[in-house]
């Protein structure tokens, strides 16, 4: 025999009216527009080209020299401070002609120091500058864009 039931039924057997169906739905669209948001939000900000720092870019005419000053800041007074300044194809330094690579030894003073560089393009499209410093096992590269325009 089957036991009776009450008029409305249990809850088991009762069908989802189509109000509750909208509400269910709508609650698991947020939800997933809500995970969609905190992971395109967590690629962003975890993005390498987001993080990177922007580059000086500087522009070149061929044959004119051009002058930049790369300014470091020290909070203490370093000895013996190692540069090294690494040229893109067809820029090189106006005082050391034909060479792509120029090392050399300073002191920073404790605040601001400016290393001054004259350019010259000789040929090509440009590149990056990098200068590099180094003092004890500490090193520090800082990178400069440069383009070529023709004459």
């Amino acid at each position: 025999m089957t036991e009776p039931t009450d008029a409305k039924g249990t809850a088991e057997q009762q069908k989802p009216t189509r109000g509750s169906r909208v509400v269910a739905f709508g609650f698991i669209g947020a939800f997933g527009l809500t995970m969609l948001t905190v992971i395109f939000t967590g690629l962003f900000v975890r993005s390498p080209r987001t993080r990177a720092p922007e580059t000086e870019v500087v522009t070149l005419t061929i044959g004119e020299p051009r002058s930049i000053n790369l300014v470091f800041d020290s909070t203490t007074t370093l000895r013996d401070v190692e540069f090294t300044v690494d040229l893109p194809a067809g820029v090189e330094l106006e005082n050391h002609a034909g060479q792509r690579r120029v090392e050399g030894r300073a002191e920073l003073t404790a605040g601001s120091n400016a290393l001054p560089l004259a350019l010259v393009a000789r040929e090509g499209a440009g590149g990056q500058l990098a200068a590099r410093l180094r003092s004890g096992g500490d090193q520090k590269t800082f990178v400069i864009d440069l383009t070529v325009a023709p004459r």
